[in-house]
């Protein structure tokens, strides 16, 4: 579920609109009770992937390198999502 978001915020990138999936995103991954070591990397990872939609909202169309750069953040998310969970 949470690479289709991803997802559908790079479509929503795309269209212009790159903010539109960022405050979902960051409640709903946020607001889980986590670390505060785990918070700070998760708020920096969410940052970076705000930058990354204004950069592909530059473009005006998703691109395959885009597709890839979203699998890395998807990566590193669950990364720190399963981090905190052991």
């Amino acid at each position: 579920m949470l690479f289709e978001v991803l997802k559908e915020g790079l479509f929503w990138a795309a269209l212009g609109r790159p903010s539109e999936v960022m405050p979902f995103l960051r409640g709903k991954l946020l607001g889980n009770g986590l670390s505060e070591g785990s918070k700070r990397q998760l708020e920096w990872l969410l940052d970076e992937l705000q930058s990354f939609y204004e950069r592909v909202a530059c473009c005006g169309r998703v691109e395959e390198r885009h597709l890839r750069a979203l699998k890395s953040f998807h990566r590193d998310i669950v990364s720190v999502l399963e981090t905190e969970k052991a």
